[in-house]
Order: C-alpha cells, then sequence, then structure tokens
C-alpha cells in the first residue's frame, strides 16, 4: 500500500501489525503508512462518515452489482473496501458502498488472496491516474 501512495490504511485491530502473518506481508511498510484502528462494529459509522465528507467507497467482491475492475473509472477520493479472507466484503457494508468492482477470474477457485486483491486494485487505482 506505501509503495503505491495509499494516504491511510484502516485495520479492525491496532494489534493486527504485529501478528506475524501482518508483518510477513507489510515487510516494514506499516511503519511508513497512517493507520487507523476501526472495529468492525464501528465500519459502518466510518463509512458513512466518509461519505459525509466526500469521499466514494469502493468495495472490491464478487457480487450481483460488481463491475469488472478494468471497466471501472476510480472517483479520485475513494476508500476502498476489501474483504475478509475466505469471507469477502459483508453484505451489510456492500449495502452502503457507492461502487462494487471485481477482478475477472477464470479457473476453479476465482478467488485470490486478500493482500493480492488490494494490490491489483490499487495498482488499477494508480494506474489510471498516471495515463
Amino acid at each position: 500500500c506505501e509503495i503505491l501512495g495509499v494516504g491511510k490504511m484502516t485495520i479492525p485491530s491496532a494489534l493486527a501489525v504485529k501478528e506475524r502473518e501482518f508483518t510477513g506481508v507489510s515487510v516494514t511498510a506499516e511503519q511508513w503508512l497512517p493507520m487507523e484502528e476501526v472495529p468492525e462494529n464501528q465500519l459502518l459509522e466510518y463509512i458513512q462518515n466518509l461519505k459525509s465528507a466526500g469521499w466514494s467507497i469502493v468495495a472490491v467482491e464478487q457480487a450481483s452489482k460488481s463491475v469488472p475492475l478494468h471497466s471501472f473509472k476510480f472517483p479520485e477520493k475513494c476508500a476502498i473496501i476489501l474483504g475478509k479472507e475466505r469471507e469477502g466484503v459483508p453484505v451489510e457494508i456492500l449495502n452502503h458502498v457507492d461502487h462494487c468492482v471485481e477482478i475477472p477470474q477464470h479457473g476453479l477457485i476465482r478467488s485470490f488472496n486478500v493482500h493480492v486483491t488490494g494490490s491489483i486494485v490499487l495498482w488499477e487505482y494508480v494506474r489510471q491516474r498516471i495515463q
């Protein structure tokens, strides 16, 4: 995230940055990227506050109204919602997002790990800004 210029990352628990799974993937990037703890039970309120402040909310999920990532034009000011491993973005959150995108996939599994999904989506956001 930091290498692509993400302004801030929200995480459900500040303790996550100390977990081996997180540190193994982040490779110290958490030291350079502002993080904000938003517990799951406060996520909907957080999203509503972002929307009130003029942010567009973009979820990444395979849903009935998802558009393919390569067809989507990211708003300049957007917050990207990634789901949990194996669970995705909860329906109660999807009901409050402005846009839903998915990464077209082929094959049997039809799922990326969340850190891979985040990387692909963030790159597409950046790619659209540098053209």
